[in-house]
C-alpha cells in the first residue's frame, strides 16, 4: 500500500531526492554514491529507505546498472522539479539580496523570435534592468520536456502532444510556413513553384519529433512524394541560413522568421503553397506551480505584446 501523503511528507528527504535525481542519470549506484561523497552501503540504503516510504519498487537492479520502473519514472519527474524549484528559490533570493527581480529561462520555437520574443525581453529590460533572462530555442517537444524537468520557467511553443497533461497553454497567435532558399538558388526567380517540383532536392527539416517535420510529413505524402531522401535534419537557424546560402538546399521555416531574413537579403522565399498549417502557439507553463514574479512579469508582458496594436494600451498615456 502507497503511505499517505502526510506519511510520505514526514519521512521523505531532499537528500533521497538529489540519489534518485542522479541514479536517473547514472544508473549506478557506485559512481551516485561517488558523486554524492557516500559509500556504496550508504547509498544503497538511502534508496531502499525512500522505496519503503513510498511503498514502491523506484529501480531494477540489473547486472549492468539500474533500470528505473513505471513508479520510478513518475519519482524521478517530481525529483527533477523540486530540485530544480529549490534551486530558482535560490537564485531568486540571490537576485533579490542584488537589487534585482529575479532570473527568467525562457525556451521559444522559432515563430516568435524576430517579433514578440524581441519585444517582451526589450521591455522587460527597459523596466528590470537587473533581471536576468536565459533563452534556449528549440523545437516544441524538447522545450516542453525541458519545462517538465523543471530546466525551464516557461515557454514560447505548443505543446506536442497530449501526454504533456501537466502543462498550461494559452494560444497567442498562429504560425503559417514559408519554403525558403538562398538567394543564388536555380528556382529564386521562378514565379510558381509546387511542392512535387522540389522532391529531388535536398532539405533541411527539424528533427522528426517536431511538430513542423510531422506537418512537413503530411505535406509530402498529401502531394504525392516521399519524404526526400537528401536531407539535412537540424532545428538550428543559424546552420540552415549558412547551408541556404551556401548550396541549392531548400528548408521550410515559419513565415515570420522567413521575412526576417528575406529582408536582410539572406535567402529567398519561394512561391510554394503549403496546404498544412501547424497549430497555434502559445505560453506554457508547468501545473500546479506557483509562477515566480519574473514568471508572471514575463507572461504579462506577452500578452500585453501579443495585443492587436489597436488594443495596446499607449506607453506614455495621460489620464484625466
Amino acid at each position: 500500500m502507497i503511505p499517505s501523503a502526510k506519511a510520505i511528507q514526514n519521512r521523505l528527504r531532499m537528500r533521497q531526492l538529489a540519489l534518485i535525481a542522479a541514479l536517473s542519470e547514472m544508473r549506478s549506484l557506485r559512481k551516485v554514491a561517488e558523486h554524492m561523497h557516500l559509500s556504496q552501503p550508504a547509498a544503497t540504503k538511502m534508496l531502499h529507505e525512500i522505496e519503503e516510504t513510498l511503498g514502491v519498487t523506484l529501480f531494477e537492479r540489473l547486472p549492468r546498472g539500474m533500470q528505473p520502473t513505471t513508479y520510478g519514472e513518475s519519482v524521478i519527474r517530481y525529483a527533477q522539479m523540486l530540485l530544480s524549484d529549490l534551486d530558482n528559490l535560490r537564485k531568486d533570493l540571490v537576485a533579490q539580496e542584488e537589487g534585482g527581480v529575479g532570473e527568467i529561462r525562457v525556451g521559444s520555437i522559432m515563430a516568435p523570435a524576430p517579433g514578440l520574443l524581441m519585444r517582451a525581453i526589450v521591455d522587460l529590460k527597459e523596466r528590470f534592468p537587473h533581471l536576468k533572462i536565459s533563452i534556449h530555442m528549440d523545437t516544441s517537444d524538447v522545450l516542453a520536456q525541458m519545462l517538465e524537468q523543471g530546466r525551464l520557467d516557461i515557454v514560447l511553443g505548443r505543446i506536442p502532444s497530449p501526454e504533456h497533461s501537466g502543462l498550461n497553454f494559452e494560444v497567442l497567435d498562429n504560425e503559417s510556413l514559408s519554403v525558403i532558399a538562398g538567394n543564388q538558388h536555380p528556382l529564386s526567380r521562378t514565379r510558381r513553384v509546387a511542392l512535387a517540383d522540389l522532391a529531388s532536392m535536398t532539405w533541411i527539416l527539424q528533427p522528426p519529433t517536431s511538430p513542423m517535420r510531422q506537418l512537413m510529413e503530411r505535406a509530402f505524402q498529401d502531394a504525392g512524394m516521399s519524404t526526400p531522401a537528401q536531407l539535412v535534419e537540424t532545428a538550428s537557424i543559424l546552420a540552415t541560413t549558412t547551408l541556404l546560402q551556401e548550396t541549392d538546399m531548400v528548408a521550410v521555416v515559419p513565415t515570420s522568421i522567413a521575412r526576417h531574413y528575406a529582408v536582410a537579403g539572406m535567402i529567398c522565399i519561394l512561391p510554394v503553397r503549403l496546404k498544412f498549417q501547424l497549430e497555434p502557439y502559445g505560453i506554457i507553463t508547468r501545473k500546479e506551480r506557483f509562477p515566480a514574479p519574473a514568471v508572471k512579469l514575463f507572461q504579462e508582458t506577452l500578452r500585453r505584446l501579443s495585443l492587436p496594436d489597436r488594443m495596446r494600451p499607449l506607453k506614455n498615456a495621460r489620464t484625466g
